[in-house]
């Protein structure tokens, strides 16, 4: 088969994989429009609302309130023993429902759903209601509330421009200029005056790495005092962990605390929840995330590792369009040209580097040992 035979037949299978999987999105749409239109059976219940909670909190779906009849067969993945949220199709609709229920399964299932954006939920499954499910936990209670502390505001801020950002942004855009012709003429033979092209781009992916990620507001936010009983969920090997608060609140443990064994699922504690993300900041008494993460900052050691990668790149780069010996122009009597800052710039981050990785390594030991000592967090 020649080259341009096979160009048209994978053509043709890409035009082909493309019109499948807009026509199943097309029917999907189409048929959650169709459960839109048609008359509610009733209205969901409150005990049947309060029964979703833990769906709502896993998955994100915001579904309404009137309760609409589907029929069909179901077809969907793997359920685990693990996870209370199974997801598949019911009669060509996308559905959630509870693990539960999925025992009630049959070759052609009659159920109740209340709609969401792109989900359907199941509320009745073959005469099976979602209030006769055994309760994993019960619901959480807001203890009381408070706002962000500076620190805390601080920490969600992080930090300002980095000026190694600046200083590789500089070198490149140095050596993009010489490279190009524009601080030495005439070019070498055989250097295009787009050869500076690469080293914009690692000026640019300096900056980009280096900027002030602000998230948020610099006003203090919402912090919720929530009690309940903590459970982590994880669906499968291949996603994160999710926690949940009770069966009705999904919070974002701190990375530093998530292996800690007083934070052992099935433990019930108060937690104190930024209520705009779910981010937990503080555990009772001796766990205080603004103040951990003063006590045993961040080495850093990821960012010198990219600023160094990119110096030793800028270097093998101008090496290759612009020699040095070919720059060393003594019409500019005195000129210090880039590669010499470059080269000490990646010999000080290299020696960062290191000492980054020795200070992780003690900061890690140091507060390993802390945690342990810490009392487990309780509800007061």
């Amino acid at each position: 088969m020649s080259r341009a035979a096979l160009l048209v037949v994978l053509a043709l299978l890409l035009a082909m994989i493309v019109a499948a999987v807009a026509e199943w999105t097309s029917r999907v749409r189409n048929g959650l429009a169709s459960l839109r239109r048609g008359s509610a059976l009733r209205t969901l219940e409150a005990d049947e609302h309060a029964a979703l909670a833990t769906v709502r909190a896993l998955t994100g779906c915001v579904h309404g309130d009137q309760v609409q009849v589907l029929r069909g067969t179901f077809t969907g993945g793997a359920v685990s023993r693990h996870y209370p949220v199974c997801d598949g199709l019911l009669g060509g609709i996308p559905v959630l429902l509870p693990r539960q229920a999925c025992p009630h399964l049959a070759a052609d299932n009659d159920a109740e759903v209340v709609l969401g954006e792109r989900w359907a939920v199941v509320v009745r499954l073959n005469g099976f209601p979602v209030t006769a499910m055994r309760p994993v936990a019960a619901a959480s209670l807001i203890r009381g509330e408070r706002l962000e502390t500076p620190e805390e505001i601080a920490m969600r801020r992080g930090p300002g421009l980095r000026p190694s950002a600046l200083l590789v942004a500089v070198l490149a855009l140095w050596a993009a200029a010489d490279s190009s012709g524009l601080l030495c003429m005439p070019l070498p033979r055989g250097v295009s005056y787009l050869s500076g092209v690469p080293l914009l781009a690692i000026a640019g992916l300096a900056i980009w790495l280096g900027r002030p990620r602000r998230r948020g507001p610099a006003t203090a936010q919402r912090v919720l005092q929530v009690q309940g009983r903590l459970r982590a969920y994880q669906r499968s090997a291949q996603t994160s962990q999710a926690w949940l608060l009770g069966n009705d609140l999904r919070v974002q443990l701190p990375w530093e605390w998530v292996n800690v064994a007083a934070f052992s699922t099935g433990r019930s504690m108060r937690l104190d929840v930024r209520a705009v993300d779910g981010k937990v900041l503080a555990a009772g008494p001796g766990w205080c995330l603004a103040s951990d993460r003063l006590r045993y900052p961040s080495s850093g050691g990821f960012r010198y590792l990219a600023w160094l990668i990119m110096l030793l790149l800028l270097l093998v780069l101008g090496a290759l369009w612009a020699p040095l010996s070919q720059r060393l122009d003594l019409g500019w009597p005195g000129v210090l040209h880039w590669q010499m800052f470059a080269l000490l710039a990646a010999g000080w981050h290299a020696l960062m580097l290191v000492v980054c990785v020795r200070r992780s390594v003690s900061r890690t030991a140091a507060r390993r040992v802390a945690f342990e000592a810490r009392p487990a967090p309780g509800t007061e």
